[in-house]
């Protein structure tokens, strides 16, 4: 039986969310462990300390003249992304792909192993975030989600719960295999500030800002959020009682997690929550939604609330802020419960999903 061969792999991502941090992070790992990585990017180009970012983590970063799959309606966005990340692939021949836009596998023409990653689709946010049938003009996406988890070697997810809703929303999927996600530990600053935290995509309605400008103006405290309010569409919202401080470089917001004594995210749908994972790192009290994705990684190391009650998010959040000890306690416990998602660890587990991809088409060929 043939060994899986694995020095080189091309990882895809986007500039706009989660999956920038997630490739850099775990590019930077596995350089460490001997393989080379080259991050393909679609959609809006990368800023100037993104692509510090890539250098510094030491991957080949390199940007294809493709749009994000759900960002255009219709297969025409998938098929040009594709189309372009066949030509990279060809050009550089890695030992595998580990493609985080699963609707561009469908039209994926060399014969190379896939891993797909699933962080979001639009099927299960429209599930979860509206009552009504998926619209026509977002079916397509659903039908080039599915086909696209079906034709991986291996599917991996973040979370149990985000399986869950994957295997709801599109049934009949091969085995979903869970590799929670990792971060970086923040040094929790000597001092922590007075102030309540958050980051996100506000521009997304899931991110939930308008619970957030709700609980804003009863706090004791100011509330401030990182993240843009503009998305990539057009979309754009506005927060009258939260301070918004835009779109800031992950260096930025990791030294306000450093000094956040309070995280909140009143999501209402999230797979994993990458910045909920930096706050509890740098020791910050919890304050999230009760939806299952957060229950499965905090437990009771959080405070969970209905997302959809502003006033029960500002009256924990206020009982916070006037009882430090509390306070105190509640952030131990995320940053104890932190340390179970390191990056090593997700390193380790990833080249063992890579290895186990590989291995299984060459036993198929």
């Amino acid at each position: 039986m043939a060994v899986a061969r694995l020095t080189h792999l091309v990882i895809t991502t986007d500039s706009v969310g989660g999956i920038w941090r997630y490739c850099i992070d775990l590019a930077e790992e596995l350089g460490q462990r001997g393989v080379e990585v080259t991050i393909a990017g679609l959609g809006p180009p990368p800023s100037v300390a993104q692509g510090e970012e890539a250098r510094a983590a030491g991957a080949e970063l390199i940007w294809l003249d493709a749009p994000l799959d759900w960002a255009s309606s219709g297969e025409e966005g998938a098929k040009e992304g594709a189309a372009a990340l066949d030509r990279l692939l060809r050009a550089r021949r890695p030992d595998l792909l580990h493609l985080n836009a699963p609707a561009l596998a469908p039209f994926l023409t060399i014969n190379l192993p896939r891993l797909v990653v699933a962080h979001s689709c639009l099927g299960t946010w429209w599930d979860t975030m509206r009552e009504e049938v998926l619209p026509p003009e977002w079916q397509v996406h659903r039908r080039m989600m599915a086909a696209g988890l079906r034709a991986a070697d291996l599917v991996i997810t973040p979370t149990a719960a985000f399986a869950e809703a994957l295997q709801r929303v599109y049934g009949n999927l091969p085995p979903i295999h869970v590799v929670p996600n990792g971060c970086r530990p923040i040094a929790p600053a000597a001092e922590k500030g007075e102030f309540v935290f958050t980051a996100g995509r506000w521009w997304d309605e899931a991110k939930n800002l308008k619970c957030l400008d709700a609980v804003a103006q009863e706090l004791a405290w100011p509330l401030k959020a990182a993240g843009p309010l503009s998305g990539p569409q057009g979309s754009a919202v506005q927060a009258q009682h939260v301070d918004s401080l835009g779109s800031l470089s992950h260096r930025e917001i990791v030294q306000w997690l450093g000094r956040a004594p309070i995280f909140v995210s009143p999501a209402r749908y999230e797979p994993f929550g990458l910045a909920v994972l930096e706050a509890a790192s740098a020791g910050a009290a919890l304050v999230l939604s009760a939806i299952p994705t957060f229950r499965e990684l905090w437990g009771d190391c959080a405070i969970l609330i209905d997302p959809q009650q502003p006033r029960a998010w500002a009256q924990a959040v206020n009982r916070l802020i006037g009882e430090p000890e509390r306070r105190q306690e509640l952030g131990q416990r995320a940053q104890r419960r932190s340390a179970d998602f390191t990056l090593p660890r997700q390193a380790v587990r990833m080249l063992g999903a890579y290895r186990k991809a590989i291995a299984g088409r060459v036993q198929t060929a």
